[in-house]
């Protein structure tokens, strides 16, 4: 089995702070867009000796699993030391900033050691590119470390997320398992059992799947029955339930109630709504 994480999921995991008060200036709706194209231009600024997106991974043996880290670094450049370049759009003012974000660093330290002991490299050059996406001024952080500054610093990194990647492996045997025995909680009603055959079969061919059916047939537990059966034959790791109104939410939720109650699910939900609907206040105001 492989427990896969993205370098940025990484860092964030380990190292991200702040709150959750909103009344500090966010970031405008097209911010990721905007980033997206302050990355392209810095990229194509940049010369033949930079290479854009370079893709890295790291796999580890632990055992009874692998931990696969991977992501792509913005750039790598061909210097002395050779450089990993992790490029960040930001509205802040860049002549107040002292150093960079301590996770985008960790970012680009994580693609350094990562370049470094794919190539064989005594040293790195770990180089931050902060650009405003308003007025596009740049300002660079930049700091060499040697090969085993970086092993040692990322060791510690991967011997903290070992603990919860330890967890994952062990939820996802627990689930697995549950998922392939499951049961359907109730005698199959007329059309039921074609119906859930067909979900689980789209799911198995990797195919859409349109459905119209009458109130009252268990749409919802017959969709998400084979979904779950499917996840545990190994087609996909998340399932997404998406309603329109909040009886159709509270239906999708009492289906998996059911199958905790009587087929034993082993299976984490989340339900996600809007904060209006969570507010206490009579007019939402939250920060």
């Amino acid at each position: 089995m492989e427990i896969k994480v993205s370098v940025r999921g990484l860092v964030e995991f380990l190292l991200r702070t702040g709150d959750i008060d909103n009344r500090k200036k966010s970031a405008p709706d097209d911010a990721m867009a905007e980033g997206s194209r302050i990355h392209r231009m810095i990229q194509k600024k940049m010369g033949s000796s930079y290479h854009a997106e370079v893709m890295l991974r790291y796999r580890r043996d632990c055992g009874e699993y692998d931990l696969v880290v991977e992501g792509r670094a913005d750039g790598i450049i061909d210097s002395d030391p050779v450089a990993v370049d992790e490029i960040k759009g930001t509205y802040r003012d860049l002549s107040r900033m002292k150093e960079p974000n301590p996770v985008h660093l960790a970012q680009a330290k994580c693609y350094a050691w990562m370049y470094g002991q794919e190539h064989g490299k005594e040293r790195m050059e770990v180089s931050m590119t902060y650009c405003n996406i308003e007025t596009e001024e740049i300002r660079r952080f930049k700091e060499a470390r040697s090969f085993e500054e970086l092993k040692a610093w990322f060791e510690g990194l991967i011997h903290e997320y070992v603990k919860w990647a330890r967890y994952l492996y062990h939820h996802g045997i627990r689930r697995q398992e549950c998922l392939k025995e499951l049961p359907f909680p109730y005698p199959y009603r007329e059309g039921q059992k074609e119906l859930a055959g067909n979900v689980y079969r789209s799911i198995a061919r990797k195919r859409n799947l349109f459905i119209q059916a009458p109130t009252g047939v268990g749409k919802t537990l017959s969709t998400i029955y084979p979904s779950l059966k499917a996840m545990g034959e190994g087609h996909g790791e998340k399932l997404f339930y998406l309603t329109a109104k909040t009886i159709t939410r509270s239906v999708a939720e009492e289906a998996f109630s059911i199958l905790r109650r009587e087929g034993h699910l082993y299976f984490n939900t989340v339900t996600i709504t809007a904060k209006e609907k969570l507010c206490v206040m009579e007019k939402p105001d939250c920060n």
